[in-house]
């Protein structure tokens, strides 16, 4: 469908059946690890004793573990299915979130930002490449469904970690709370084991070897620049609390939750949204509405309008993800596990290299004004996306005698 089609259609509803509800909580499992580290970003530093810069470098490790398993996830899901490949990602991410909250040095939380992140990544890419296969046109709406969900695990992890900081349980408790829902989803996809394999056939392999179109690569510059704005702002909100409006560490990691908050509301009307309108429509106004809580957040140093901003920013940013990626995948012509996994690649450097910045301006400036990095990344990506457009046009690769 293109820009000037007509505006409302009939609605691309995804099915919610235990297969969907797998991918559904295996994205929300690794999101809560994903908003848990941001928490705990002001903690761990009090706890080690370092610097914004030296604490920065999680984000980097982080970042690091999520362009390894872009680069070599869409060669193991199809070598291995995407069924196996989801339940040794699920294992190995959870080796790595039990190392990174290992009580120890820097070292030791760096390897576990690293190996948590390597397999966590390799989740969210198996789990929603499985969702556009499977959904098929209601693919955009499925996966801003599942970061919904995934979004308010998202809100209640630095709650978790928050309320675990002042009670005997520590932080760290809050983190390990999303293993059960790594559980319940791997129980989810034993009910139904034959909808998560990859046809093996010549003809998906050979789809799986032609270039992509030039506007693939345009779609990928857009989601680089929009989820750098998200992930700095998820990573260094905290502090900014801390500095402009006086807040404890712990109360400054439990109040992330404005922002978390702000983005479980705008995937769940997103997530409506994209049933009927253009992918690129509904971005364009995610961004204009991230940027005026940002000018919120920016303009004052009182805690409950700061607060405030970042539920605006959260809502407008809430799309930068599920939106960006599904601009990503319709503009890769069916190859929806190559464009999943180069999009973690994309949000793994994103995310080494926005907050890597914003953290070693910190230091040198104040978070206050390093946050002005913010803006023009956003608006770098409004201007892209505007020039360079994606129709929500899916593409199917799969012959009829595929299981997925």
């Amino acid at each position: 469908m293109s820009e000037d089609a007509p505006s409302k259609v009939t609605p691309a509803r995804p099915k919610r059946d235990s297969p969907t509800w797998a991918g559904y909580l295996l994205i929300t499992s690794y999101a809560w690890f994903i908003y848990g580290l941001s928490a705990t970003q002001a903690l761990i530093r009090d706890e080690q004793g370092t610097s914004r810069t030296v604490a920065s470098l999680h984000a980097v490790a982080f970042s690091i573990g999520g362009i390894v398993a872009g680069l070599i996830a869409a060669r193991l899901i199809l070598a291995l299915g995407r069924g196996k490949f989801l339940y040794i990602a699920v294992f190995g991410a959870t080796i790595g979130i039990l190392i990174y909250t290992i009580p120890g040095g820097t070292t030791v939380t760096l390897i576990g930002a690293f190996v948590a992140s390597v397999f966590g990544t390799s989740i969210i890419v198996g789990a929603s490449a499985f969702l556009f296969d499977y959904q098929k046109q209601a693919g955009p709406a499925a996966v801003t469904e599942a970061n919904a969900v995934a979004a308010l695990g998202g809100f209640l992890a630095p709650l978790a970690i928050g309320i675990g900081s002042i009670i005997f349980l520590g932080w760290r408790a809050g983190i390990w709370i999303l293993f059960a829902g790594f559980v319940v989803s791997l129980l989810l996809m034993r009910k139904s084991p034959h909808v998560f394999r990859v046809p093996m056939d010549e003809q998906v392999r050979e789809a799986n070897r032609v270039p992509f179109p030039r506007k693939f690569w345009w779609a990928l510059a857009t989601l680089f620049l929009l989820l750098t704005t998200e992930f700095t702002l998820t990573l260094w909100s905290a502090d900014l609390l801390r500095e402009r409006a006086g807040f404890e560490a712990g109360a400054a990691a439990a109040s992330v939750a404005a922002l978390t908050g702000g983005i479980f509301i705008g995937r769940v009307f997103g997530s409506r949204l994209a049933e009927y309108f253009p992918v690129d429509r509904i971005l364009t106004y995610a961004i204009l509405i991230s940027l005026a809580g940002w000018i919120v957040v920016w303009s004052t140093p009182i805690a409950a309008i700061i607060l405030l901003g970042l539920v605006i920013s959260g809502v407008g940013a809430a799309l930068f993800w599920p939106l960006g990626i599904s601009r990503v995948v319709l503009a890769s012509d069916g190859q929806s596990d190559r464009a999943s996994a180069l999009s973690a690649v994309t949000g793994g450097t994103a995310g080494g290299i926005g907050p890597f910045v914003l953290g070693a301006l910190a230091d040198s400036v104040g978070v206050h004004t390093a946050f002005l990095v913010l803006p023009v990344a956003l608006l770098a990506g409004f201007f892209l996306m505007r020039i360079k457009p994606v129709t929500n046009t899916i593409t199917d690769t799969t012959t009829p005698t595929s299981t997925v």
